[in-house]
């Protein structure tokens, strides 16, 4: 029993590292809403703000209750969803390494641009 001490030991330190690993990423909600012509765009982020890849991005009921819609970006970082009824959309984005984004976005069809959503790395 002596000698398995030492393992008990380590793997409760793996289990509260692990845990504390957890703790360094934040849900971000962006203020007000953005505008956009569409519910597309590109994700960047990292030290070189390079196109992410494989990022979750989710298509809300308001207040982020529920998902609607979910899909991943591709390689250039690019993501894209039909256009739903409604004006006001509420997006979220995960990717690990990062911080949850949350954000409203606001379809105006003079806007001038599609998203350029930037996320921040989770320290």
């Amino acid at each position: 029993m002596k000698r398995s001490w030492p393992l008990i030991c380590m793997v409760l330190l793996w289990f509260w590292a692990a845990w504390l690993a957890q703790g360094q990423t934040q849900v971000i909600v962006q203020e007000g809403a953005i505008d956009s012509r569409s519910l597309s765009g590109h994700v960047n982020g990292g030290l070189e703000n390079a196109a992410l890849k494989k990022v979750v991005v989710e298509l809300c009921s308001p207040c982020w209750k529920a998902v609607l819609a979910s899909t991943d970006t591709d390689n250039a970082g690019y993501f894209s969803f039909k256009k739903p009824p409604g004006k006001l959309f509420y997006l979220r984005f995960f990717a690990p390494g990062f911080h949850q984004l949350e954000i409203k976005v606001r379809i105006d069809k003079h806007a001038t641009h599609d998203l350029v959503i930037q996320m921040l790395m989770a320290t």
